[in-house]
């Protein structure tokens, strides 16, 4: 049975939210507990047959949090969509179809009740290339007033202007909401991090989150120096929350999910702070190559050959 926690002003929502739970969001659930925090416990594919396909979490008026399940896909990734006035930044598409499409059409027909406007650009964004991440683009392709951003490094490069990548930071104007877009190479060559100042959260994708953060060998150096780059920026801003797209860590500290395990119980928050992008920094110059996998208490570091 789909819970709704949404605490809104206006009556049109409420009708709107309504005609969702009974028609089009029967596999979805979506909460709103308290503005500007997180659901006590996300879906974790502890029973299936139950569970929705899709959580929808309202952070606030302004960003969703969406959590494909486990039982769709075991990478369980998370979806964010980011509103302006006139754009709505979404970063990653799922790992999967789990009827995203459905879900962010709808999230996008409630704000737009809610703030009496007909339309908003859509951007489809990644935080990095790999397929758990961009799954969900050909859902998107065909949809109106909406923009659907190539994974690959070239296309990433001229949708931001990076004209010195890795260097520089791009920032994107979503209408009276400004995201900073950093080049994060490391995980993945065309990988980005943002930062969005209405909440003052950091979206760190893959490369930093509750569980294991896969690079390659090769490709410690460049993950070095963007993890440090990343924190030099983070001492700059006032960082309540670090974001990622995972969650493969237990409330156990040091203790993951084995590799593709389809049930998450007793899993960690997703949050994590800017003292674990500290930790994570700090001891950067004491690996020694080959990087040996370092298990710290709510990450791994888990390099690949």
């Amino acid at each position: 049975m789909l819970s709704l926690y949404l605490r809104k002003k206006c009556h049109s929502s409420f009708i709107l939210i309504a005609i969702i739970l009974l028609t089009s969001w029967s596999a979805s659930s979506i909460s709103m507990e308290f503005p500007n925090t997180f659901p006590k416990t996300w879906i974790n594919g502890v029973d299936c047959a139950a569970e929705a396909k899709g959580q929808v979490h309202q952070y606030n008026e302004n960003l969703f949090i969406i959590r494909q399940s486990v039982c769709t896909n075991f990478e369980a990734p998370f979806i964010y969509l980011l509103f302006g006035k006139n754009k709505v930044l979404m970063q990653d598409s799922g790992a999967s179809d789990f009827g995203q499409r459905q879900i962010v059409d709808n999230i996008i027909k409630k704000w737009l009740i809610d703030n009496d406007l007909n339309t908003i650009e859509l951007i489809v964004s990644h935080s990095h290339g790999h397929g758990d991440h961009v799954a969900g683009d050909s859902l998107f392709i065909d949809r109106p007033n909406t923009q659907v951003i190539g994974k690959d490094l070239d296309s990433v490069k001229r949708f931001f202007g990076f004209n010195h990548w890795p260097d520089g930071i791009y920032q994107l104007d979503l209408g009276g909401r400004r995201i900073d877009i950093l080049p994060l190479p490391g995980h993945q060559d065309a990988h980005l991090a943002l930062y969005d100042y209405e909440t003052q959260i950091l979206f760190t994708g893959d490369s930093l989150y509750p569980g294991r953060i896969y690079f390659k060998q090769e490709n410690f150096v460049a993950f070095s120096k963007s993890l440090k780059k990343l924190y030099k920026y983070a001492q700059t801003k006032t960082v309540k929350h670090i974001l990622g797209t995972h969650i493969e860590m237990t409330k156990q500290p040091g203790v993951d999910y084995p590799f593709t395990t389809k049930a998450h119980k007793n899993e960690r928050k997703l949050q994590l702070t800017i003292q674990h992008l500290e930790q994570l920094v700090n001891w950067l110059p004491n690996a020694k190559l080959p990087v040996k996998k370092q298990v710290f208490d709510d990450f791994i570091l888990y390099p690949t050959n």
